[in-house]
């Protein structure tokens, strides 16, 4: 039943995550954002996947590191503004600035999501 719960966590999750890569328009920063969630968080991934999943200890996974990951959505918000600075872009206002951050917010937590699963 474990392996069940994962599987359709696992989709759903995965799922939220090709929806903030599809619509923030930053698949770049998307990307970025969930490769650095795996390294400021590290998630152990337990060998053995058969062990009984638990709701407590898959919330005591996501609240682990919480200081951390909001250090690292606001570097990435940061990183997408200057990144359209420095392209020469006008500061993002309005629209630009709520893809920026459902980009940085979403690919992070997304990815520890579904990353707490397996630990």
């Amino acid at each position: 039943m474990a392996n069940v719960i994962r599987l359709v966590l696992s989709v759903v999750f995965g799922l939220l995550w090709m929806l903030v890569y599809t619509y923030s328009g930053f698949s770049v920063l998307v990307v970025l954002g969930s490769i650095l969630t795996l390294c400021v968080c590290c998630c152990r991934g337990g060998d053995d996947l058969s062990s009984e999943w638990s709701f407590q200890g898959y919330l005591a996974c996501l609240g682990r590191c919480r200081a951390a990951l909001l250090v690292l959505i606001l570097a990435l918000f940061l990183i997408g503004v200057l990144w359209e600075v420095v392209n020469g872009n006008p500061m993002p206002a309005g629209s630009a600035l709520v893809q920026l951050a459902v980009a940085a917010i979403g690919s992070v937590f997304a990815v520890r999501l579904i990353c707490c699963l397996y630990d």
